[in-house]
């Protein structure tokens, strides 16, 4: 097993290490790219439709029930494939792939007529059953084609489809939820379709069916969830895969909450503005008109469109350095760039805080499941790959069971609109209760007299909701300041194992 603490032996040039990838590696990142479509298309804007005003079509929510859809789907999304990932590499990649096809594509459709929260939970549990099924086999494909020569660059590529999905998703279905929101989800059950095509017809499956046990009998499930658990007694990669837990957290704040965040308290006009006068389209200047706003999912997939452009070189930079090292580094950026973006209060910084967040996250994420695909031995690729979503798990959950009650509490604008109207102005509780959210800025801008930017502003100033990014931000450090110790404390293993085999 490796520790992670020593670069690869073998020296290739970029262009050997794209060369050396056979043809499986493709198909895989293919599939891949449109399922990020789907998932991230729909996650970008899922958060928005929960706590959108009826008005606007919205669920009008709260950050709260937002946090248990979320927080849901995210325990079932990662957990599950720490039991998926075994019967994959039992019964085969390709067999597991079309059954998280079905359950994805019946989820999106579901959602797309949900307008109650019961409906909308069980969409968000048949997304995440469905990922879980998917992730295992895919990314047990991608570890089987890759080796120590070229693993750096592989993940990155994979990093880089990742975020080609994740860029062009959003995009579409943002568009498409302007025109009303059933558009986006039924576009993300849609496409779909494909992958069904591609995984018949060009996948190469990896698992080996039939596989049979040191007695030579064939593994069943009780074998397969024995072996599943055990994989736990290995203290190192436990206490890795913990530490990278308190990153997730801080990381998943910016998909699930920043969104949020932007809808809720920072002024796009500028890029709005920008938009328009350099593409002269008249989408754009409708949009920029009146003080309009870019969609917020938008501003979020700078990180994405970031990660496009220049994941390969820093997958090719960090991939000389080692493992450890490189995950520290990004950490340490991620958590500058998350706060610049939650302090702002302009498009413009926000984007700038977002693309910082963005070389954090390339010099970091794909290393994390680089680390893990080396250490598994060959017939357990599934499997630890399964495992390597139990930080994931953690931090995600976390992110939302802890950070949207926390976010109602002290950042989002109707809250505080609430609060404002009712300890500020004396205005009766219960008669501040009874307004919808879409009523809510209007009678506070009312009872000020200002405009709804400067109403906001007011309450920017009087509450200062970017603290919650703070909270967040004291999370990322602790974790990198965790790794550091971690990584320490291999190098101190390493020499004591080195001194007693002399």
């Amino acid at each position: 097993m490796t520790n992670g603490s020593s670069p690869p032996q073998v020296k290739l040039t970029f262009t050997q290490q794209m060369l050396s990838f056979p043809p499986a590696f493709w198909v895989a990142n293919l599939i891949e790219l449109i399922e990020r479509f789907s998932f991230y298309g729909v996650r970008m804007i899922a958060a928005l439709y929960i706590i959108t005003e009826t008005e606007k079509g919205g669920l009008a929510l709260t950050n709260t029930d937002k946090a248990i859809f979320f927080g849901t789907w995210s325990l079932i999304q990662c957990l599950l494939p720490m039991f998926t990932g075994g019967f994959a590499d039992r019964y085969g990649y390709r067999l597991s792939l079309m059954v998280a096809y079905l359950v994805n594509i019946v989820g999106y459709s579901v959602m797309a007529y949900t307008h109650s929260w019961w409906s909308f939970m069980g969409a968000c549990c048949l997304i995440g059953t469905g990922t879980a099924i998917f992730k295992p086999p895919l990314h047990g494909t991608l570890a089987h084609c890759v080796n120590q020569s070229n693993s750096s660059v592989g993940w990155g590529t994979f990093y880089q489809v990742v975020n080609i999905g994740g860029f062009i998703g959003p995009l579409v279905c943002g568009y498409l939820r302007l025109l009303d929101w059933k558009y986006a989800f039924f576009a993300a059950a849609g496409i779909i379709v494909v992958n069904v095509l591609i995984t018949l017809t060009l996948l190469k499956d990896y698992a080996k069916t039939g596989k049979e046990d040191l007695t030579g009998g064939r593994k069943g499930p009780k074998d397969i969830l024995v072996e599943t658990l055990a994989t736990l007694r290995d203290v190192r990669f436990t206490l890795f895969l913990a530490i990278f837990s308190g990153f997730w957290f801080m990381f998943m704040q910016l998909f699930d909450q920043l969104s949020v965040f932007i809808y809720e308290w920072v002024d796009t006009n500028d890029v709005a503005t920008f938009l328009a006068n350099a593409t002269g389209m008249q989408f754009f200047k409708n949009m920029a008109a009146n003080g309009g706003q870019v969609n917020p999912e938008w501003i979020v997939n700078v990180d994405a469109g970031s990660i496009i452009v220049l994941v390969l070189l820093v997958s090719y930079i960090t991939g000389r350095f080692r493992h450890i090292s490189a995950m520290i580094v990004g950490m340490a950026i991620a958590c500058v760039g998350l706060i610049l973006a939650g302090m702002a209060t302009t498009g413009w910084a926000c984007i700038f805080g977002i693309f910082i967040f963005a070389i954090g996250e390339m010099a970091c994420s794909p290393k994390f499941s680089e680390y893990i695909g080396l250490m598994a031995p060959p017939e357990k690729k599934a499997l630890y790959m399964g495992y390597s979503n139990i930080p994931f798990a953690v931090g995600w959950a976390g992110a939302n069971f802890i950070g949207g009650p926390v976010y109602d509490l002290v950042a989002d604008k109707f809250e505080l609109a609430r609060d404002y109207l009712t300890t500020e102005l004396g205005q009766s509780p219960a008669t501040v209760d009874a307004l919808s959210k879409g009523e809510l800025m209007d009678t506070l801008a009312i009872a000020l007299g200002k405009t709804e930017a400067a109403t906001r502003q007011v309450l920017w100033e009087h509450y200062n909701p970017q603290i919650f990014w703070f909270l967040c931000l004291g999370i990322g450090i602790l974790s990198t300041f965790a790794l550091v110790g971690y990584h320490f404390w291999l190098q101190a293993d390493a020499k004591k194992r080195a001194a007693l085999n002399v």
